[in-house]
């Protein structure tokens, strides 16, 4: 028996990994197939597995599971909640990629730059610490990992700089840019999965509809391949 579902936030082959091996612990799944371009999931079992089960797998792993009925009966409401998701996601991008920049070029105040830092740590970022956190229950990592240990580290140290040693460089300017960058680039993964997804649909569209069979020199239509 198979079942098919939709996982949001992947982002790399680790997560891929991670929520493969994560719904393998399901008891009664024999395998597990995860396509990072799509989201796609599949699993293989003996028995009906229970949908909410395997949400709360997916959910432990830091990612989230849509199951397909979801998809097929809110498809409006799915559609504008992708939509707010992009729209999130593009002034994350936009606010991070500008912070950046100031805190490069143009503010040269600390706290100014702490203050810009601090909103592009926690809330530009707030993704990445969402994904994390259940990931280290798990004793996992995966690249959220990398960004969140990465940015604090610097977020942190500069934090430390600028209230108890004022005579050493802070590196406000590299937790921003990171954030950036990686919001940059999901961004754009994102504006091209949903151009691939509609030029996928337009060309299901253009599938015959019927056929033309020759039979003993007489035509004949059939409908509905």
């Amino acid at each position: 028996m198979k079942q098919q579902f939709f996982i949001k936030g992947l982002h790399c082959a680790s997560c891929v990994y991670t929520t493969e091996k994560a719904l393998k612990t399901i008891p009664g799944v024999s395998e597990a197939v995860v396509n990072l371009a799509t989201g796609n999931a599949v699993i293989s079992s003996d028995k009906q597995i229970d949908e909410l089960n395997i949400k709360s797998v997916i959910k432990d792993s830091g990612y989230q599971a849509v199951m397909e009925e979801e998809l097929m009966k809110g498809h409006d409401h799915q559609k504008m909640l992708k939509d707010k998701e992009m729209k999130d996601l593009k002034i994350k991008t936009i606010f991070s990629l500008v912070s950046a920049f100031s805190i490069m070029f143009i503010v040269k105040n600390l706290y100014l730059q702490f203050i810009l830092a601090t909103i592009v740590q926690f809330w530009g970022g707030l993704e990445f610490y969402k994904a994390t956190l259940p990931a280290l229950k798990k004793l996992r990592a995966n690249m959220d990992t990398l960004v969140v240990v990465g940015t604090s580290v610097a977020y942190f140290y500069s934090v430390w700089i600028i209230f108890f040693a004022l005579n050493l460089m802070p590196y406000f300017e590299t937790s921003t840019a990171i954030i950036a960058l990686v919001l940059l680039g999901r961004y754009l993964e994102a504006k091209a999965k949903t151009g691939t997804g509609e030029a996928i649909k337009k060309l299901i569209g253009l599938q015959a509809k019927e056929a033309i069979v020759l039979v003993r020199e007489n035509d004949e239509r059939i409908k509905n391949l």
